[in-house]
């Protein structure tokens, strides 16, 4: 593909336009008996797992590029490694919210947006707008924002502690492909990303370090140039 084929849609496609193409997407949502399948594969699979984070009350997702034994969506390419950031961008933001979750929570909650939220059977993950429906749906306040209104966003980021982000990896390519994270404020009221691929000193997966603002924290969501789509605030 061509440059200026792969920077066309990052580009020149409105992030509107892209979230109603996402939203006609989840009409192809997975099968139930696949459905019901993947949920008793992933509890025998997650509870063999023996990652910090089931344990540790203060501990994120930071590790999805391990999860390609965890099932999610139709295709036999297709697990959490490669489109269930959307997914665990939830699960750390509920977290991060003082719901206590573990790997049972997990399963249903993959479950839950394989049936209602996955874009083309879980091809290009879940839809964007389908996280900001899931929160209603349990009862959060949700604020959300196109990226490119930076007043919003800048609300948003003021207001509240828990973010998700979805985001191209590359503006100016598409094969970079779209991301989305959970984005958290510490104590100091800095911005801090999961899941991000950071990884600290000994080459494990970590969260990132604390940035000063949310345009900051964005911009180190990928190593390539990341441009906002959507943003949604939880409370």
């Amino acid at each position: 593909m061509g440059r200026w084929m792969a920077a066309l849609i990052p580009r020149h496609v409105s992030n509107r336009v892209l979230l109603i193409v996402y939203r006609l997407l989840t009409v192809f949502s997975v099968p139930r008996f696949v459905r019901k399948n993947h949920l008793r594969e992933n509890r025998i699979r997650l509870e063999q797992t023996n990652w910090d984070f089931w344990r540790l009350p203060a501990a994120y997702i930071e590790n999805q590029s391990e999860w390609k034994k965890i099932r999610f969506g139709v295709g036999r390419h297709l697990c959490m490694s490669y489109a269930g950031c959307e997914i665990i961008a939830t699960y750390n933001a509920r977290k991060a919210l003082g719901d206590s979750m573990s790997e049972k929570h997990m399963a249903e909650l993959i479950k839950e947006y394989e049936g209602r939220g996955t874009a083309l059977w879980g091809m290009f993950g879940v839809a964007p707008t389908a996280i900001a429906a899931y929160f209603k749906k349990n009862g959060f306040a949700v604020e959300t924002a196109d990226g490119a209104d930076t007043k919003t966003v800048k609300e948003i980021a003021r207001r509240n502690k828990v973010m998700i982000a979805t985001a191209y990896n590359d503006k100016n390519d598409i094969m970079a492909q779209i991301h989305t994270v959970c984005i958290t404020k510490n104590r100091e009221g800095k911005f801090v990303l999961h899941n991000a691929y950071h990884r600290n000193d000994k080459g494990r997966f970590c969260e990132s370090r604390p940035y000063d603002t949310l345009q900051e924290a964005v911009r180190h969501l990928s190593r390539r140039e990341p441009k906002l789509i959507y943003l949604i605030g939880i409370m």
